[in-house]
C-alpha cells in the first residue's frame, strides 16, 4: 500500500521518510530528555503508558460512539470499525463532544498518574494540564494537515508541550502521525506562520486558517528534512513542542477502522495558561475567543 497524506503520495526513500527516534532508554533521565527534545523537537516513548489504562479510554470513547450508531457492532467494540454514515443517529454535537473529552477513563489517562509524573519531572515543578482534551476520530480517507500547535494555543506560556496518544494500535495504514524532521528549528517559519493566533487573526490570516498546508510533499520540498513516523501501539507516548511541524498519514485501513487518538497539553502551573482551554467548560475556538 502506498503511503499518502492528505491525498498526496509520500516519497518513501530513506532520505525522505524515516522512523521516529526511540527515547524509551532515557525515559528516566530528565537531562537527557530535555537535551533530546531540544535536538529533535519531540520525544517518542514506545510502551511508556499502561496499555490497560489506554484501552479503557478507547472502550469508553467507542462505547459513546456506538450509542449514536457510529460503530459497526457486528464486530467487537474495541475493533473500532466504522458504521455507514446513514446509521448515525441525530444528537447534540456540542454536548456529545464535551461528554467524550470529560469521561473518567480518558481523564485517568491524560490528567492523572503516569503522564503527570512524567511532566513533573520533565518540567521540574507542579504541572498544569490544559483542561480541554482533544479527541481525534479519523475515518478512512481522513487526515490532518501540516501545522504548528502554537497557532491554536499560544496565548499562555510557550513552554507548553503536546502529548499525542494513540488510543489503540495505529499502524501507518490507519493514519499514523508524521513529524517533519528539524521543523522546530525553522526560525523564519516560527516568526511568520508560527506567530498567528487562529482566533485573533481570523479576518486577515494569510494561511486561511490554522493549517500551514495540506500538501506534506510540498512542505518537505520547501523546508527539507524527512517525514518521521512509526507503527504506533497502545501505550506509546509522543511528546512534542509548540513549534514541531506535524500532520498525519491518510487513514487507509483495509478493514474500515476509525483511527482514535487524543491530544493533551502540559505546562508548569506557575506559568500563564491560554484562557481558551482552561476551566470546567473551556471557551475553545469561536466568537468568545476572537479578541
Amino acid at each position: 500500500m502506498k503511503l499518502k497524506s492528505n491525498g498526496h503520495e509520500l516519497d518513501t526513500r530513506s532520505d525522505k521518510l524515516g522512523d521516529l527516534r526511540d527515547s524509551i532508554a532515557v525515559a528516566e533521565d530528565v537531562e537527557a530528555l530535555r537535551a533530546r527534545i531540544a535536538e529533535d523537537g519531540y520525544l517518542f516513548l514506545p510502551g511508556y503508558l499502561d496499555r490497560e489504562i489506554v484501552m479503557a479510554a478507547r472502550e469508553e470513547i467507542f462505547s459513546k460512539w456506538a450509542a449514536v450508531g457510529a460503530i459497526d457492532m457486528s464486530y467487537p467494540l474495541l475493533d473500532g470499525i466504522a458504521a455507514p454514515p446513514s446509521e448515525r443517529k441525530e444528537f447534540d454535537q456540542a454536548a456529545f463532544s464535551r461528554d467524550l473529552r470529560t469521561g473518567p477513563a480518558l481523564r485517568a489517562l491524560c490528567h492523572q498518574g503516569q503522564i503527570i509524573h512524567f511532566f513533573e519531572r520533565f518540567l521540574g515543578g507542579e504541572v498544569r494540564p490544559l483542561d480541554y482534551i482533544w479527541i481525534r476520530t479519523v475515518r478512512v480517507g481522513g487526515a490532518t494537515g501540516c501545522h504548528y500547535d502554537r497557532v491554536y494555543m499560544g496565548r499562555g506560556t510557550l513552554n507548553l508541550y503536546t502529548s499525542w496518544i494513540p488510543l489503540g494500535d495505529v499502524p501507518r495504514t490507519d493514519g499514523a502521525l508524521l513529524i517533519l524532521e528539524n521543523s522546530h528549528r525553522l526560525e523564519e517559519l516560527k516568526s511568520s506562520y508560527g506567530a498567528i493566533d487562529v482566533d485573533r487573526d481570523r479576518a486577515n490570516n494569510p494561511y486561511g486558517g490554522g493549517m500551514l498546508s495540506r500538501n506534506p510533499v510540498e512542505m518537505q520540498q520547501r523546508f527539507g528534512g524527512r517525514w518521521l513516523t512509526t507503527d504506533f501501539r497502545a501505550g506509546d507516548l509522543l511528546v512534542f513542542t509548540m513549534f514541531t511541524l506535524h500532520c498525519s498519514l491518510d487513514n487507509q485501513s483495509p478493514v474500515n477502522r476509525i483511527r482514535l487518538s487524543s491530544d493533551s497539553r502540559y505546562q508548569l502551573a506557575a506559568e500563564p495558561a491560554d484562557e481558551r482551554w482552561i476551566g470546567a467548560d473551556p471557551i475553545a475556538h469561536g466568537p468568545a475567543a476572537q479578541r
